[in-house]
């Protein structure tokens, strides 16, 4: 089961039982990063569906 947890400047990735987490600085690198490739991903599409 994959599972993605982020909580209190800790983010937690789990998969079929192995676990990795980082804290602080760098977990919130990491949900910024994600959440600009969304915000860019959506973009792109609306760019192509409206076309």
């Amino acid at each position: 089961m994959n599972s993605f947890n982020f909580s209190k400047g800790e983010l937690s990735l789990c998969h079929k039982g192995n676990c990795v987490s980082a804290h602080g600085d760098f977990a919130k690198a990491i949900i910024f990063g994600l959440a600009t490739l969304i915000v860019i991903s959506g973009i792109v599409s609306m760019l192509e569906q409206s076309d």
